[in-house]
């Protein structure tokens, strides 16, 4: 199994199996969603927004939808391999990692952190400098939109397992609170064989979320607790939604 230690998220996200189970993620959500924080930020056709950790580029292709230039970018290269599919004069994917600086893609009037692509790595410190290479690639008066598990609403239901059978793999996995990070052991039957992977995610109370942006030089403007921009509940909302402004 993996341990803390190991940067999981670089092989995890890049199997087979991360996609098989993870496909039905909710693309109507991701569009309504999408169409709220556009008109919610005011952007305007033809103005340049980056997708991080875009994954294989579900909020992206929505962004550009609303006549945005779009940059997606992904430590994962099979999913940016699966979104330059969709690339376009409009919008274009590449392989990076946040914690290193993103102005080589230009400045941004706006960049999108969604569905809890954040909290993977080590330390705080990482978290804090990939917040700063966030300031440092957006415009003056620029806005970030960061959407994260609100920790809070999950713990009282862990530990919990499951599982689920996608044709002829069988997966099965427990998912508990590991020294501040919520932490899902996944084993994959696949045809005899077994796999082993980990996710782990920081817990982040909204206040140390707000903290880190201040740090990385983001005032936070807006806090919300839902996908329809709802009022942030402590315990039972069930994301942490923040936007700043540089």
């Amino acid at each position: 199994m993996a341990t803390a230690t190991d940067n999981w998220f670089e092989t995890w996200f890049d199997t087979n199996y991360y996609h098989e189970l993870y496909q039905h993620r909710d693309e109507e959500e991701a569009r309504v969603f999408i169409a709220t924080m556009v008109m919610y930020l005011e952007l305007r056709a033809g103005e340049r927004v980056m997708d991080l950790a875009c994954g294989k580029g579900r909020h992206s292709r929505e962004l550009q939808k609303h006549s945005l230039e779009v940059v997606g970018i992904d430590l994962s290269k099979n999913s940016i391999e699966e979104a330059k599919i969709y690339e376009s004069e409009e919008m274009v994917f590449d392989i990076h990692d946040m914690r290193k600086s993103l102005t080589k893609f230009g400045k941004f009037d706006a960049i999108f952190n969604i569905f809890t692509s954040f909290g993977y790595f080590n330390s705080r410190e990482e978290d804090v400098k990939s917040l700063k290479n966030v300031s440092k690639a957006l415009l003056t008066g620029g806005q970030f939109v960061q959407d994260y598990i609100n920790a809070e609403s999950v713990l009282a239901n862990l530990p919990e397992e499951g599982n689920k059978e996608i044709g002829h793999l069988h997966f099965h996995w427990k998912k508990y609170l590991d020294n501040g990070y919520i932490v899902k052991d996944i084993e994959v039957s696949d045809e005899g064989e077994i796999h082993q992977f980990q996710e782990r995610v920081k817990i982040y109370s909204i206040e140390e979320l707000k903290q880190i942006h201040k740090e990385a030089g983001l005032n936070v403007v807006a806090e919300f607790g839902a996908y329809e921009l709802d009022p942030f509940d402590a315990k039972t909302s069930p994301r942490i939604i923040l936007v700043s402004e540089k």
